[in-house]
């Protein structure tokens, strides 16, 4: 087999980037914070990157992509794990995620319940007050056919 085949392909960050469906801009603003090590230069000076670098790459994008920040990123890829596994780790975060996404949802069941409340309450509105009268969704006191002149008042009800 010919030495040049044995040799380990270099990348460049346009293709890594193309590979793991992301920019380069990314893979430089990881590099610069650290989550990925700065790639080998070419003769050319161009970023070149080997299969390790790949792997380590295609790691943070996808880690990224499940929404982990690079604070957490940086800390599954220290040296020192503090006695446990990057596994371990990972799943430690993951279960955090799905607690905070729990509640997340939870409040957004009760806006969500609000709101179709309030269009309920509108689209119940007594015949008598349609007009303009949005207090039934306001959920306040209707005043809407009171104490003004309704030429004065263009909300006011006619």
């Amino acid at each position: 087999m010919d030495p040049a085949e044995h040799r380990q392909r270099l990348l460049r960050i346009g293709e890594i980037a193309k590979a793991l469906g992301t920019t380069t801009k990314a893979l430089r603003h990881y590099e610069r914070m650290g989550v990925l090590r700065p790639p080998q230069r070419s003769d050319k000076d161009y970023r070149v990157y080997d299969e390790n670098d790949l792997w380590r790459a295609r790691q943070v994008v996808n880690l990224r992509r499940i929404g982990l920040s690079i604070e957490e990123i940086r800390g599954l890829f220290e040296p020192e794990l503090n006695g446990t596994t990057r596994r371990r780790l990972l799943l430690g975060l993951l279960d955090e995620k799905l607690r905070d996404t729990d509640e997340m949802l939870g409040i957004l069941q009760g806006r969500r319940e609000d709101l179709a409340a309030r269009y309920f309450a509108l689209v119940d509105t007594p015949r008598e007050r349609v007009g303009t009268c949005i207090c039934d969704a306001l959920i306040a006191p209707c005043n809407c056919g009171v104490a003004s002149d309704s030429s004065d008042d263009p909300d006011a009800m006619v």
